[in-house]
């Protein structure tokens, strides 16, 4: 099984340092891993997959990202579950963290989230392409999420600024899209006119 999984990682080198890539295989072979160590500890928790590793697992095209992003509530056991996939795959300590907490729409319902796994008492949930295009709005933070949110819009069918906004406003009412995000929907969207969110992206 690790031959396999450190097969399909990928080692990246910008400015001098190597990071580790996981490959939508890895994610879902990591999920499995996790969810058979925490069934074996007899933990029951409900993991809500976010961020680029929800991208991969929604996009069809090949996706690579640093980490797995995820919501779950607090569970005792849990984190020596996720160590213990760390330790087999030699993976990096971040591998599967928390950070994206801060993003959390709190809006969703759901319909917002798709099963992925549900087994032993372990439920794993992906974050849908609407919601992932939102939080990754809000959170903006250049090339990081550039390329993210080009495939969330394409995912989404949003042919507009406008659509983009209204899908963002249905997540963080009271919130506003972050510059560098907005600037790039813009140039995007540049002597595009609008068209129908409800008709090419419906809420339900």
């Amino acid at each position: 099984m690790r031959s396999n999984a450190m097969e399909s990682s990928w080692l990246n080198q910008s400015c001098g340092v190597f990071e580790m890539l996981f490959s939508k295989f890895d994610i879902e072979e990591a999920l499995e891993e996790l969810v058979d160590e925490l069934a074996m500890r007899t933990i029951n928790v409900t993991i809500q997959i976010v961020g680029g590793a929800a991208v991969a697992l929604q996009d069809s095209r090949e996706e690579l990202t640093q980490d797995i992003d995820a919501f779950h509530s607090p569970s005792l056991g849990f984190d020596e579950a996720v160590e213990s996939v760390r330790r087999k795959r030699d993976w990096p300590l971040t591998w599967f963290n928390d950070a994206a907490t801060m993003f959390a729409s709190h809006y969703e319902t759901e319909k917002d989230w798709d099963l992925k796994i549900k087994r032993d008492g372990v439920i794993v949930m992906v974050a849908g392409v609407r919601l992932l295009l939102a939080m990754k709005l809000l959170a903006g933070r250049g090339r990081r999420d550039a390329t993210d949110i080009d495939r969330l819009l394409d995912a989404c069918r949003v042919t507009s600024v406008k659509q983009a906004q209204e899908i963002f406003d249905t997540y963080y009412p009271t919130e506003s899209i972050a510059k560098m995000a907005l600037r790039q929907i813009e140039e995007r969207f540049a002597n595009r006119g609008g068209v129908d969110l409800d008709k090419l992206c419906p809420q339900g």
